[in-house]
């Protein structure tokens, strides 16, 4: 996986439905004294992508990475649980691009899901190449200008790093396997980070600068944006991090039958369809920032187990070697 492949896998992953909408950027950073805190969040961001995709390198992918951490079970329900949170995230913003069509444009997002998901990450992969340079070429042609003159400032709220674990929280399992194959990682998480920072800008910006209108909107710059041609962006978008969510649950079906994979799989899809009735800002608002949490807190277990204890057990193993 090459420089562009890779930071459009990662960015794929990352400008779903509360990103390109501008949802969870306003509830995560507002619209006032966002630069500061943004820019941390995106080099907070990188560092964790570059984490990830080493720990995976290291061990073998997502099941090698869960054996090194203790509670392995434990952190396994997590990134399942936070996966099928964010897919009804994904499945309520695409019913929100059409209320009145609901839930027509779900139950596509999930049968495209499948299809792509049916080539694991070669399919994934294939669907980021060919889509998010469509979706920041979407972004920067519907962004009001200027966007780096906002007011700025020192931001005390701990959003920013809650962000920053969230997103790298919900591809890390996509982002572990990844690391096996990618060739320039630190600089495809790095041109990843930017594309994101760059793009959140245009998104706050734009909200902004749109005012109460966009604030109270749903998808604030959905309101900023409007028409059905930047709608069509959205969903693509949403497509895109739908497919990165459902992969760790579909992974975790692998080693069933066939029979019982298809009717686990048909669970997940029903059940995060069942949650996505909550709509796009409850889960935003609410869920969200939990998985925040366990990002952040998984990032810090991982450091620790492959710093600190695996060195360790390696010592204690040559000492009874030599002995």
């Amino acid at each position: 996986m090459g420089l562009l492949r890779g930071a459009f896998f990662i960015v794929g992953g990352t400008i779903g439905a509360g990103f390109i909408t501008g949802a969870e950027l306003v509830r995560f950073f507002g619209v006032n004294n966002f630069l500061l805190p943004l820019m941390l969040s995106c080099a907070l961001f990188f560092l964790l992508c570059i984490l990830y995709l080493h720990l995976g390198k290291k061990y073998g992918g997502y099941e090698g990475v869960l054996h090194l951490v203790g509670w392995g079970g434990m952190f396994r329900f997590a990134v399942l649980f936070c996966a099928f949170v964010s897919s009804a995230g994904m499945l309520a913003g695409l019913d929100a691009l059409l209320p009145d069509f609901s839930p027509l444009l779900s139950v596509c997002g999930l049968v495209c899901s499948v299809i792509f998901l049916e080539r694991g990450m070669k399919g994934i992969s294939a669907l980021n190449l060919f889509l998010v340079p469509v979706l920041l070429c979407f972004v920067f042609f519907y962004a009001e200008s200027p966007v780096f003159f906002y007011p700025r400032g020192l931001s005390f709220s701990l959003g920013w790093m809650l962000y920053a674990g969230m997103n790298s929280f919900l591809i890390a399992p996509v982002l572990m396997d990844a690391g096996r194959e990618m060739r320039r990682p630190v600089l495809s998480s790095a041109l990843a980070a930017a594309l994101i920072a760059v793009s959140a800008l245009c998104i706050l910006g734009s909200v902004y600068r749109e005012g109460a209108n966009a604030l109270n909107a749903e998808m604030p710059f959905l309101a900023v944006a409007g028409g059905k041609v930047f709608s069509v962006a959205v969903g693509f978008a949403i497509l895109t991090s739908l497919v990165s969510s459902l992969y760790p649950p579909f992974s975790a079906c692998s080693g069933l039958s066939p029979k019982k994979k298809i009717a686990a799989k048909s669970i997940i899809l029903l059940a995060a369809f069942c949650l996505s009735r909550i709509g796009l800002k409850g889960i935003v608002g609410k869920l969200y920032p939990v998985i925040g949490c366990f990002g952040l807190f998984f990032s810090a277990l991982c450091i620790l187990y492959d710093q600190l204890f695996k060195k360790h057990h390696k010592g204690v193993h040559a000492r009874g070697e030599h002995a």
